[in-house]
Parts: C-alpha cells; sequence; structure tokens
C-alpha cells in the first residue's frame, strides 16, 4: 500500500511580514512539501537595496529526520551600476538554490555556546519555531550578482581621459596621442632632456 501525499499550496505575500517558514506547520506534514510564494519590495527587507525592486520566490519545503529542505528559485530586479559607464540600471538576477536547514533542540544560551558555534559553521543551524529567511536570502542576492555588470552587451563606457560617457556622444579627447599624467611631467622632461 503506498502512501498518498497530499501537496499544501501556500502562497505568502508579505509587505512589513518577515520571510520565514513556521516550523511546527512543516513538522506536522513530516516528509511532505510544502510550497511557498515570496513577493516582496527589496528596501523594505534590506538596507542594502536603497533603490528598491522586487523579489518573487518561490521554494519547497520539507521537514525530515531534524532537516529543513528547500529548494527553489528567486527572481530579484534590482538597480545596479554599470562597470562601464556608471549609469545606474535594472538587473535582473535569476538563480535557483539547495539549502538544508539543521534543527536544533536548545536555545542559545552559555552551556551550548561552543557547540552551537561549531555546528553553525559547518551547517546552516535553526533553533525555535520560526526559520527566518531574510538574511539567507539577502546572501543569495548577493552572491547572484554579476561581477562586473553592464547595462548593455555593447556599453561604450566612459572616456578614460575627460569621462565623456561615450554611449551619449563622442568626446573631443585626441586618441592618437600619447597621454601623459601631469604628475609625470616633470619626469618626462628630465628624460628627454638627456
Amino acid at each position: 500500500m503506498t502512501k498518498k501525499l497530499k501537496l499544501y499550496i501556500i502562497t505568502l505575500v508579505f509587505w512589513g511580514v518577515n520571510m520565514l517558514i513556521h516550523l511546527p506547520d512543516i513538522k506536522s506534514k513530516l516528509g511532505e512539501t510544502l510550497d511557498y510564494s515570496f513577493q516582496v519590495e527589496l528596501d523594505d527587507y534590506y538596507d542594502d537595496f536603497p533603490e528598491g525592486g522586487k523579489l518573487t520566490m518561490q521554494f519547497n519545503a520539507s521537514y525530515s529526520e531534524g532537516e529543513v529542505l528547500i529548494t527553489g528559485s528567486f527572481e530579484a530586479s534590482i538597480t545596479a551600476l554599470c562597470s562601464r559607464c556608471l549609469e545606474p540600471f535594472l538587473q535582473v538576477q535569476k538563480a535557483d538554490f539547495n539549502e538544508v536547514f539543521t534543527v536544533t533542540q536548545h536555545g542559545f544560551d552559555e552551556e551550548f555556546s561552543d557547540s552551537l558555534a561549531e555546528e553553525a559553521a559547518n551547517r546552516l543551524v535553526v533553533s525555535g519555531d520560526d526559520l527566518y529567511l531574510e538574511e539567507y536570502v539577502r546572501q543569495l542576492i548577493i552572491l547572484s550578482q554579476e561581477y562586473r555588470p553592464l547595462c548593455k552587451p555593447d556599453c561604450k563606457g566612459i572616456c578614460d581621459q575627460c569621462g565623456t560617457d561615450l554611449n551619449q556622444s563622442s568626446c573631443q579627447c585626441s586618441k592618437g596621442e600619447e597621454m601623459i599624467d601631469v604628475r609625470l611631467l616633470k619626469l618626462k622632461e628630465y628624460y628627454s632632456g638627456s
């Protein structure tokens, strides 16, 4: 006889409420999967994104043998600065994630501080009735950012002499001449005189 698993769908839209998984709910459905969906404004949760942006996140969570497994994906629209022209633009980040959180039975007190520190260094640990996801999601967003974001693949950047945005207009700097840093002019005079 096979056990038919029921799929419980929980759609949560949070505005000013913590992004969390209530552990008693998921523990009561031992082995079954709960679906979560978050849609939030980033500036409501994080100081790292003062320009705002939207976060949409869908994931499945299940509880088994003292661990919460979450698997899903997110899409974040954030304001980034182009690494070539330094202009702000809307960057869409998408990533999949798969994480295991270990549920501990004891609280955070002096007696368990050393064991908790060692445990936390090797895995993600949660204690209590709620698994708060704000910091985990913040780290996911930051780690998924491009190292050198570009507003468009063919961005021309800025002129290294006058700072003109070459996407908007061309500059009057002479590209054929050798440009010398004014701080080094005396050195050039010294070597050209000998």
